[in-house]
């Protein structure tokens, strides 16, 4: 394995080459767990004299992309969505389903 990037994640294992495109750059993700070789490998670049870049959480536009697309598998279709909203007379239309369709808008709302 050639390391050329580190990156250190949430739960303190390791992502090594995360997005390179070289042939050579395998992107592999590591326990912080000595008894792995790939994490004998990490250490041994860190004594070399590279750091690994910290862990750097998703933004909050990234957290509210991913909450919008479950949204779309667990609370309403973004079709279904557009095609009640263009619905002048939602009299015949479930109530859960009016619940839905508020709350996906409420959410759509939050966007940063």
């Amino acid at each position: 394995m050639i390391i050329q990037r580190i990156e250190i994640q949430e739960d303190g294992s390791f992502l090594v080459n995360k997005n390179l495109t070289a042939d050579d750059a395998t992107q592999l993700t590591v326990p912080d767990d000595m008894g792995n070789r790939h994490r004998v490998m990490i250490q041994e670049w860190i004594d070399e004299g590279n750091t690994p870049g910290p862990y750097i959480g998703p933004t909050a536009l990234e957290n509210w992309v991913e909450e919008m697309a479950r949204s779309d598998t667990e609370l309403l279709s973004r079709m279904m969505e557009d095609m009640l909203d263009g619905m002048a007379d939602k009299s015949g239309v479930a109530q859960i389903t009016l619940d839905r369709l508020q709350a996906k808008k409420d959410l759509r709302a939050t966007k940063p």
